[in-house]
């Protein structure tokens, strides 16, 4: 791996630590230009360690291929709003028939 992705990932490591797992994918959702719970809607079944893991993923590439520059990512975690871990899980989990 280069320095410069080296670079990004540590920064990037650091940026997306605090953040759970449907935050991080509500973030890498954004970063493509995609519905803040496009990632959510795919991962809900997945552990959360699985869903961090490969958001990490999607945008270490992003930086790497220079789609994306850390600062855009900070930008996106200030300026958009972004429902909670709770919230997310919710609006994506299937609809349940009633069965009356």
């Amino acid at each position: 791996m280069s320095e410069s992705q080296n670079n990004n990932a540590l920064q990037l490591t650091q940026l997306i630590t605090p953040l759970n797992a449907m935050h991080l994918a509500q973030l890498t959702a954004f970063s493509f230009g995609l519905p803040p719970l496009y990632f959510c809607r795919e991962y809900q079944s997945f552990p959360s360690d699985t869903i961090k893991s490969q958001c990490e993923e999607r945008l270490l590439n992003q930086l790497n291929s220079e789609q994306v520059t850390l600062q855009q990512l900070q930008k996106l975690l200030v300026e958009k709003e972004y429902f909670d871990e709770e919230e997310a899980s919710l609006r994506v989990a299937p609809l349940v028939e009633d069965e009356s």
